[in-house]
């Protein structure tokens, strides 16, 4: 479907191309009852592989959810923390909003966004002094244009606010609604969300009450389908926003567009201060296709420590950028591009595959009547290994099931193919009977075993299964190397783990190490005796206060960890890892290092441990009732 819209400068833009939607989920859902009635053989079936994993039955489902031809297609599962507990929550393209105890599936509440729900949740807490999460949806879609927007979601299910997106004055569509998930962080010292829209500007939002922020709408042009990133790319305190779009020809606002796409870096402040409403951007890599994957961001080039961008192309244009992964620099410069067999609209996960403490591009294609999961080295892009399969149109993710790696979890149109991260190799596939769009969601269930929530559809309707895999270690869940979701986390950043590295020259003491150091909540730290100072955060503005330091062993570096577990490096002090994107149930109050400086834990409040890099899990206190917080930790 394709709408147009005059803008300022008197050129006709063409918006909203050929993303799925839902008369394309209406062919897929008749193709999809066909190969599940009659060609079980095209599945791809399970090879001898290094491990074995029992998945056994669905802990618990649903029944058909009663939304017919308009099921639960893009939007992916994600947890929230809800009255009650944690929760599964997922849209629909009936325009419907679900919640489901994640412990026992019971619905918890359902929600009408009044237009169709094909982005993924995300969720933050909101309320000072509650941890229960406010759900943050786009609504409207390429089927519905000019319905829908930005909206919040309450923990007890009702309306906490709606935003429209508003074009600029000249175009006659007036609103457009919003497809792209709303990814969630800082941008302007608050609780933000921001998505490109259908139409032809941007809003970034107070997560709290809706409030535009300063330098937003944004004009970005051309339609965007591309759920943002969020990372600090720079060190500098401030989070960037990394996101795909569309692009036509013509000239606005001084900047002449091309057929194609483009993968933009845009500052937290919009326009502000900017002579043009698309000013603020950091950089533009330009491509002659559409981007409408969501970019992963990531320390994923080897064993180098600069941030990387990975992203996929639409397949509106059919040009040379058709079908490609391309991965740039923090200042869009193109490091590499691989040709995959299919387009490339679902999201890269970054995770480490191979289980040698590097991150490592895992996609999916999708060529409209088979697919392919490819793992591609994070480096230079080449292909480790490439496994066909049915069409994989949602974004993949990964789990450590027990390997000591990730292995990965791939959405087909019949069933969710279940990859040794390794080799490729087929383990198992889980409800071959049911067509996914979307990606799994792993969570580190009550229990504390490793869940697994599918949300799909089948002829009727839609329904969500649960997994739990028996004797399993659900904090491995959110460890280092891990992609457990769309997007990577319940915020939806797409990051992750940039390392902020303060570069201040330092060595470490020639003589044994003696003294020690002191940090103060903003990250300013002392030094006495023979250790050295590496530098601080005093001067940046963090999103959190800093809780605890742990020194190198040789005392030439050491990191911060601020309350919600975001890791600042320092000196020759590694970064294996943060929880700085994750949602936790209560702050970091502590961390420690190994003895080998190749890894370190934190601690939260309520005891759950974290592990990054060579610490092992040692069990934890997280779940159990305590009669006072922890404050601290200390161990070997």
């Amino acid at each position: 479907m394709r709408t147009t819209g005059r803008d300022h400068s008197g050129v006709i833009t063409p918006r909203l191309r050929g993303r799925l939607g839902r008369v394309a989920l209406a062919s897929v859902l008749t193709l999809g009852v066909g190969l599940i009635l009659g060609t079980a053989a095209q599945l791809p079936s399970a090879a001898a592989s290094p491990h074995a994993v029992t998945f056994g039955s669905p802990t618990w489902q649903t029944g058909l959810l009663p939304d017919g031809s308009n099921p639960i297609a893009l939007s992916s599962p994600n947890v929230a923390n809800l009255p009650g507990g944690p929760a599964v929550v997922v849209g629909d393209e009936s325009g419907l909003v679900y919640s489901f105890n994640l412990a026992s599936g019971a619905r918890i509440w359902t929600y009408n966004a009044g237009a169709p729900v094909n982005s993924s949740p995300s969720v933050a807490a909101t309320t000072p002094g509650s941890a229960l999460d406010s759900v943050f949806v786009g609504s409207g879609d390429a089927a519905v244009p000019t319905a829908g927007g930005y909206q919040a979601i309450s923990p007890n299910g009702g309306d906490e606010w709606f935003a429209q997106e508003s074009n600029p004055a000249s175009d006659p569509t007036a609103h457009n609604g919003v497809q792209a998930s709303l990814a969630v962080g800082n941008l302007q010292g608050g609780i933000d969300v921001t998505a490109g829209s259908l139409g032809q500007n941007q809003d970034a939002l107070n997560a709290t009450n809706g409030a535009l922020l300063s330098g937003f709408p944004w004009f970005q042009a051309d339609s965007d389908f591309s759920t943002p990133a969020l990372a600090d790319l720079y060190s500098n305190g401030k989070t960037e926003i990394v996101e795909g779009g569309d692009s036509t020809a013509g000239l606005a606002f001084g900047q002449n567009y091309l057929n194609g796409g483009h993968l933009r870096i845009l500052s937290p402040s919009g326009n502000a201060g900017a002579a043009q409403p698309n000013g603020g951007l950091d950089c533009e890599y330009n491509t002659n296709e559409t981007v409408q994957s969501s970019p992963a961001v990531g320390e994923f080039f080897g064993s180098s420590s600069t941030v990387g961008v990975a992203f996929g192309t639409g397949a509106t244009y059919h040009q040379s950028d058709t079908g490609k992964l391309i991965s740039v620099d923090s200042h869009c410069n193109l490091i590499w591009s691989a040709s995959l067999n299919g387009n490339t609209k679902s999201s890269p996960a970054l995770a480490d595959v191979l289980g040698n403490g590097q991150l490592q591009v895992v996609e999916g294609t999708d060529n409209g009547s088979t697919g392919s999961v490819y793992a591609l080295n994070g480096a230079n892009g080449a292909v480790l290994w490439q496994t066909p399969m049915n069409r994989v149109i949602g974004s993949v993710v990964t789990a450590d099931l027990g390997s000591g790696y990730q292995d990965v979890l791939a959405p087909t149109i019949n069933g969710v193919v279940v990859l040794d991260g390794k080799t490729g190799s087929v383990l198992t596939t889980l409800q071959a009977d049911t067509g996914f769009q979307n990606s799994p969601l792993i969570t580190d269930d009550p229990n504390g075993t490793v869940g697994i929530t599918l949300a799909g559809y089948q002829g009727g309707g839609s329904i969500v299964y649960h997994y739990e895999i028996a004797g399993s270690n659900g904090s491995l869940v959110n460890e280092s190397g891990a992609w457990p979701q769309f997007h990577h986390d319940p915020a939806l950043t797409g990051d992750a783990g940039t390392a902020q590295n303060i570069e201040v020259p330092c060595t470490a003491p020639t003589a044994a190490p003696h003294g020690y150091y002191l940090t103060a909540s903003d990250g300013g730290v002392f030094t006495f005796g023979n250790v050295a100072f590496c530098g601080s955060t005093g001067a940046i503005g963090l999103n959190e206060p800093v809780v605890g330091l742990a020194a190198s062993p040789d005392a030439g570096g050491y990191w911060l960890v601020a309350s919600d577990g975001g890791i600042f490096t320092f000196g020759d002090a590694t970064f294996y890892g943060s929880t700085g994107a994750i949602h936790l149930n209560q702050p970091v109050v502590g961390m420690e290092a190994t003895t080998t400086g190749a890894g370190y834990r934190f601690v939260a409040a309520d005891g759950g441990i974290f592990n990054f890099g060579d610490a092992l899990s040692q069990g934890s206190l997280g779940g159990q009732p305590l009669n006072e917080p922890i404050v601290a930790m200390a161990g070997f």
